[in-house]
């Protein structure tokens, strides 16, 4: 059974994947919500954790900060749930149970407006009472517009422990759409690999080499056409995932080494004014030019080895430490 960390963690790595980011950071103040909603849910969580791990006090102003955190926070993090979801996966419709509605309710009437509470047209005050608070919950007294009072206990422990599985049960939901989504895209694209885009490169790294160390340029500047339509084919290919160029920051960091000694090097070849005054100085640029191509057939193998695999699991296995076994060597006088 997952967590609500184990299930806070999968989404954020997810946003943080370079196919999801560039969706999601289209529209930044949605990039910005997603992550706060992503902090409060775990940061309430934590406030959640330290109400119940510790004592509760006995000073009565301390009392009235750890009921009203308590409730406040649970609130919050309803608030955080449903724009984290709105940000991460907008098709998605969550059935809220009664009891995070219930939570909702007592938050207003007890630390969110105890004073002046309207709920379908009747107004109502409410007060918490002062000797009932504990760790466990306290008594809140109710006055409705017309006469008479309402006594209510707020279970707080409860409540919080209420939340808990509720958000962990809504979070679920959330994953396991997002995983079967991710699941479908890579068996789409499993079969087109994007080190085909490469094929042919190493033939044409062979024949501007072959020829600028003399040979007449017959395949040269095909060579370098093919270079360039290697590139193109692989933007294709990535685009058609949704993924763009400037969604891997070596992949954009790559093209942008690439342009400038590919230009030059087609212009050589043809005969053209260029940078490049000998044949020396070729070489140099077509050995950069092959270091480059290299790393991103690289990239392209580790992409195409991701579209292989299933997505992460929602929780991660736990590394195992390996035994290392220490040998004393004792050596006489």
């Amino acid at each position: 059974m997952p967590t609500m960390r184990d299930l806070s963690n999968w989404i954020r790595d997810y946003g943080h994947d370079p196919r999801h980011l560039t969706r999601l950071i289209t529209d930044r103040f949605v990039w910005h919500q997603l992550w706060t909603a992503m902090d409060i849910i775990d940061d309430v969580d934590s406030a959640m954790a330290a109400y119940l791990k510790n004592e509760f006090p006995t000073d009565t102003g301390e009392k009235y900060l750890r009921i009203y955190g308590a409730m406040q926070g649970l609130f919050l993090q309803q608030d955080a749930l449903l724009d984290l979801i709105k940000a991460i996966h907008p098709t998605k419709e969550i059935c809220l149970n009664d009891v995070l509605k219930d939570i909702r309710e007592a938050r207003n009437a007890s630390v969110g407006h105890p004073t002046q509470l309207r709920r379908k047209g009747v107004l109502s005050a409410h007060g918490i009472i002062q000797n009932s608070m504990n760790k466990d919950g306290f008594d809140l007294l109710s006055y409705p517009e017309k006469d008479g009072k309402i006594f209510q206990y707020v279970p707080v422990r409860e409540l919080i422990g209420k939340q808990e599985v509720e958000t962990v049960r809504i979070l679920s939901e959330v994953v396991n759409d997002l995983r079967e989504q991710e699941q479908a895209h890579r068996s789409k694209f499993r079969a087109i690999k994007l080190m085909k885009a490469f094929d042919g490169a190493g033939y044409a790294f062979e024949k501007i080499f072959e020829e600028v160390r003399g040979d007449e340029p017959v395949l040269s500047c095909w060579a370098v056409d093919h270079l360039q339509k290697s590139l193109d084919d692989f933007a294709k290919l990535l685009m058609e995932r949704g993924i763009g160029i400037n969604s891997y920051d070596s992949i954009e960091y790559l093209y942008k080494e690439i342009e400038h000694p590919l230009t030059e090097l087609r212009k050589y070849l043809l005969r053209e004014p260029s940078e490049i005054l000998s044949d020396k100085s070729a070489i140099v640029f077509a050995n950069a030019l092959r270091v480059h191509f290299d790393d991103l057939r690289h990239i392209a193998q580790e992409i195409d080895q991701e579209y292989t695999s299933e997505p992460d699991p929602i929780v991660k296995p736990v590394p195992q430490d390996i035994p290392i076994t220490v040998t004393t060597t004792i050596s006489g006088n």
